[in-house]
């Protein structure tokens, strides 16, 4: 497999400069930013733990949503990319791994890409790959986003799902363990451990894969 080079956006902004010449680099800022949550972190908590003001900050990113850009830039230049003359099938799962495998090792990513508009603009360069083997494939471009996006959507959304069912509250009980607590012995649906792990994402990923088997819309 391949990776797909992805350039991180230029957030540079000469006329807000802010203070003395600051004791980090734009890195430091980057890996806190996501060490503290790509959903949730603020410039100030990133000022703190990097032992700077606030107002340091500017002088690599002008605002809270220019360093998230550069999050996802780093974070979508890491996504794998299928080999010319890979079935479709493969190259549709590999995408769905990949997509699973990003919001394991970013936590909160699922949330921002539904939270955050512009966010699906840095997974461009990657993407092109998968829609390459697609139409190598008879596919239209139109068919491929269509396919890729019904992927996406479904993984991310099992994935906000299973991360609810992961967080735990102030006394320490997870949601799956809430979810337990009041379901009957009766209730249709039954929560176990997978609630809170992969669970149903690859039979419904599987099933996405072999409806296109039979039929592609016309998008």
């Amino acid at each position: 497999m391949t990776g797909s080079p992805h350039t991180p956006l230029s957030t540079g902004n000469p006329g807000r400069k802010t203070g003395p010449k600051p004791s980090f680099t734009r890195e430091d800022v980057l890996d806190t930013a996501l060490e503290l949550g790509i959903a949730d972190f603020t410039l100030s908590a990133i000022a703190r733990r990097l032992g700077v003001v606030t107002p340091a900050l500017y002088r690599v990113f002008p605002s809270r949503d220019a360093l998230l850009d550069a999050c996802l830039a780093r974070v979508a230049a890491t996504i794998e990319t299928p080999e010319t003359g890979a079935a479709w099938q493969d190259a549709l799962r590999l995408w769905a791994t990949e997509c699973w495998r990003m919001c394991e090792e970013v936590p909160g990513l699922a949330k921002t890409l539904y939270a955050y508009p512009a966010a699906f603009a840095h997974i461009e360069d990657p993407l092109r790959g998968y829609v390459r083997i697609l139409e190598e494939h008879g596919r239209s471009r139109m068919q491929a986003a269509f396919a890729l996006d019904f992927i996406g959507d479904t993984v991310m959304a099992c994935r906000l799902g299973i991360e609810s069912m992961r967080a735990t509250d102030s006394a320490g009980t997870s949601g799956l363990e809430r979810v337990q607590d009041r379901i009957s012995a009766d209730h249709l649906f039954q929560p176990d451990d997978s609630w809170s792990e992969r669970g149903f994402v690859d039979v419904k990923v599987n099933f996405i894969i072999e409806g296109l088997e039979r039929h592609w819309p016309e998008v």
